[in-house]
């Protein structure tokens, strides 16, 4: 899955700083200042600059029509919404013979239930459609994918570039600041809402699934720049769009409705990432830069802090002490009561999704026996999923079990770090024997 390099500037000296889409944390090259990067899990914006004048515009238009002359010329920002995720869905067995409006599965009538409830419509819970032709006497099956999407933001009839396509990959933007955009050209709003946005994204065709689950969400904006020229010839009078970045042609022949619809969506404030230094904030120590930990431990009064939109709050942690395993790997787990049951989710990123929910499930039904780490702090592995993710994650294990999850956690999520053995080249769990290949570790 590839990031954005979002390109803008040090807030303290206004050096170049390139930062990759979803980062935390950075270090300013020129002044060597470490900055916390706010704005977590909020739909932040971006914007590709220009890179093709009104004059060579024109001049790819005409040779698409070289009897044509161009009328007017427009420089247009359009917004894509881009989507990144970890996505986990259960997946129900087909069975012939159900009719179209009766569902079988124990699953979705759960869900169901939490929906009455008003939580499986929060924008942190992603639920998905309930297939009808599902039948609780079949196992579930586990799909797990990244995701990696983009789609226009707004509805444009007669648009052609409905997408970013693969050079959303290799496409350079830079953060967007308060009018940045209104003297270079015409901004296009936002014309579809998060939920509507997310649900599009996510769309699989044909593909029936039970319950769903997207952590590590990223939804951003990012604007590109498009001329739109109006061309006549012989009384017939029609636009031509033509991109900002590739200089491509994307669309020869467009209605003049496509202008009308451009000109109804101004664009209104569009929310942006910030900055701030990177310290903690209990006592003002420096704190490590891992662009993309959620957590941040400070060495000096051994507080952990999680970043929460633009802001840090203390989160609980404990390090395991487990018999047998004394210089292995310290890897991250959130340990919350859902319902009656108690949960370990990992913390860290794996290559391998499925992986996570193996963890979870073998971790969670073990009742894990530790004490705790006496000694000097070892080195440890930093957090990816917050606890927010952990919560999703959770559920999910639940949901593919047939737990009913209603209601939130008695207790604040509490951080862990358990040690793993190393054995040649994996790390092996203490608890159930599973072992995780630390190559697989990102």
């Amino acid at each position: 899955m590839s990031q954005l390099v979002v390109a803008t500037e040090c807030p303290n000296c206004g050096g170049p700083l390139d930062i990759a889409e979803g980062s935390n944390a950075i270090r300013c090259g020129s002044c060597r200042s470490n900055l916390l990067v706010t704005g977590r899990k909020q739909v932040l914006s971006y914007y590709a600059p220009a890179r093709v004048s009104e004059d060579r515009a024109r001049a790819l238009a005409r040779a698409e029509h070289a009897a044509a002359h161009v009328t007017r010329a427009d420089l247009y920002f359009i917004p894509y919404y881009r989507l990144t995720g970890h996505d986990f869905g259960w997946q129900g067995r087909t069975e012939p013979g159900l009719d179209e409006g009766t569902s079988r599965n124990a699953l979705a009538t759960l869900l169901r239930d939490e929906q009455a409830e008003g939580r499986a419509l929060a924008a942190s819970i992603m639920v998905g459609h309930v297939s009808t032709h599902t039948s609780d006497a079949g196992p579930l099956s586990l799909v797990d994918r990244y995701v990696e999407k983009s789609f226009v933001a707004c509805e444009l009839p007669d648009f052609a570039a409905y997408s970013l396509g693969v050079r959303a990959q290799v496409l350079r933007v830079a953060l967007l600041r308060p009018g940045t955009l209104a003297p270079l050209g015409k901004v296009v709003g936002v014309g579809m809402e998060v939920d509507a946005a997310m649900t599009r994204g996510l769309q699989e065709g044909a593909t029936r699934i039970v319950c769903r689950q997207v952590l590590a969400r990223i939804l951003s904006v990012i604007y590109i720049p498009y001329w739109v020229m109006e061309l006549q010839h012989s009384g017939d009078s029609w636009l031509t769009v033509v991109d900002g970045v590739t200089e491509g042609v994307a669309q020869p022949r467009a209605r003049p409705a496509l202008r009308t619809a451009l000109d109804l969506r101004p664009a209104g404030d569009l929310p942006t990432a910030g900055f701030r230094p990177l310290v903690c904030p209990n006592c003002g120590w420096d704190l490590p830069v891992t662009a993309d930990d959620v957590v941040f431990f400070c060495a000096s009064c051994e507080k952990a802090w999680q970043l929460d939109g633009r802001e840090m709050t203390e989160v609980a942690h404990d390090l395991a002490a487990v018999p047998g395993v004394d210089r292995g790997m310290f890897l991250p787990f959130w340990q919350l009561e859902l319902g009656a049951r108690e949960y370990c989710v990992p913390a860290f990123r794996y290559r391998r999704l499925k992986t996570l929910v193996d963890l979870t499930t073998r971790l969670s039904s073990n009742g894990l026996r530790w004490q705790r780490w006496a000694d000097a702090r070892p080195h440890v592995r930093g957090c990816f999923y917050d606890a927010s993710d952990a919560m999703l994650l959770a559920r999910f294990v639940a949901a593919g079990q047939g737990h009913a999850t209603t209601g939130n956690a008695r207790e604040p999520a509490r951080l862990i770090w358990l040690p793993f053995k190393r054995e040649r080249r994996s790390l092996i769990d203490p608890f159930t024997g599973m072992g995780l290949q630390e190559s697989l570790l990102v």
